[in-house]
C-alpha cells in the first residue's frame, strides 16, 4: 500500500497528514520565487544522523538540528533552512523555532501556525514528514513500513540486519565519495531534466508553463518521455533493414 495515493502525486494536489496538518508539493516557481535551491532542500529532509554523528544510538534526524544549536555551530543557518522549507510546503510564515521547556527534547521544535491550526514538529514527528516530502520530491519510497516489515518477516533477521549495516557503510562511502568529488559532478541535475522535457521531439513543454509543475511531475514526465524515446529507437531499428531484434518490442505505455 502507498504512503501517499498516486493521483496527489501525479496531479501535484496538497497531501494531508495526521497531526501534521496539510503539505503542498511545490511547483519549480515557488521554488525560484522563494530563492530554494531543490538540490540543497531535498538533501536536508535526506539528513541520517547515524551517518553524521558517531554515537548516534538514541538519537533521532530532528536532533541533528538540536545539536547544533546546542553547540551552536551554524545553527541559525540550518535552522533558517528548515523553517524557509516549511514555510514553503505549508504556504505560511508563522513558522518558528521554539523551546517548551519541558523534560526532553520532545519539547524542543518547530511550531507552524496555519488556518487557525498549530502543529508542533519535533524528533517525533518529523521522520513522518521528511519521509512525505521525500516522495513528493520523486526520492522518497513510497511504500508504508508495515508492508515492508510483512514482506522481510520470512526473511532470517540475522541477514536482514547484516543487509542494513552493508547498505549504512555503503551510504557512507557513497557520501564520501561525493564530497570528494563534488566539484566533478556530472550528475543530472533537476534543471537538466527540465531542459531536456522542453526540448525533447513532441513536447507540450515550454519554458513557461513547465514552471507549473512539481518536481515529482517533472521526473514522471522525464521517465515516461525517456521511455517514449526509447521505444521510437527501437521501432526505427525494426525498420531500418540492418538490425535482427528476436525480443517483442512492447509499446512504450506499458512499460514501467
Amino acid at each position: 500500500m502507498k504512503l501517499i495515493k498516486e493521483e496527489k502525486l501525479l496531479f501535484g494536489l496538497p497531501i494531508k497528514m495526521k497531526n501534521l496538518g496539510t503539505i503542498y508539493q511545490p511547483t519549480l516557481k515557488d521554488f525560484i520565487d522563494n530563492n530554494i535551491d531543490i538540490q540543497k532542500f531535498m538533501g536536508l529532509f535526506s539528513i541520517k544522523i547515524d551517518l553524521l554523528v558517531d554515537n548516534s544510538e538514541g538519537l533521532k534526524n530532528f536532533d541533528f538540528f538540536l545539536l547544533q544549536v546546542a553547540k551552536n555551530e551554524n545553527s541559525d543557518i540550518y535552522i533558517y533552512q528548515l523553517i524557509k522549507y516549511l514555510k514553503l510546503l505549508y504556504k505560511t510564515n508563522d513558522v518558528e523555532f521554539v523551546d517548551m521547556k519541558g523534560k526532553d527534547l520532545s519539547s524542543i521544535g518547530i511550531s507552524v501556525k496555519v488556518n487557525g491550526e498549530e502543529y508542533f514538529i519535533n524528533r517525533d514527528n518529523y521522520d513522518k514528514l521528511a519521509e512525505v516530502v521525500l516522495i513528493i520530491l520523486g526520492s522518497g519510497n513510497n511504500i508504508k513500513e508495515k508492508d515492508i516489515k510483512e514482506e522481510l518477516n520470512e526473511i532470517d533477521l540475522k541477514i536482514a540486519k547484516r543487509k542494513k549495516e552493508f547498505e549504512r557503510k555503503k551510504a557512507e562511502r557513497e557520501a564520501k565519495s561525493k564530497k570528494e568529488n563534488k566539484n566533478n559532478d556530472d550528475s543530472l541535475t533537476i534543471f537538466d531534466i527540465v531542459n531536456y522535457i522542453i526540448h525533447t521531439d513532441n513536447t507540450q513543454y515550454n519554458y513557461e508553463n513547465v514552471l507549473k509543475l512539481t518536481v515529482y511531475q517533472v521526473m514522471n514526465t522525464f521517465r515516461l518521455y525517456q521511455i517514449k524515446e526509447s521505444y521510437k529507437i527501437g521501432m526505427d531499428y525494426r525498420t531500418s533493414g540492418n538490425f535482427k531484434i528476436e525480443e517483442k518490442l512492447e509499446h512504450w505505455f506499458f512499460k514501467k
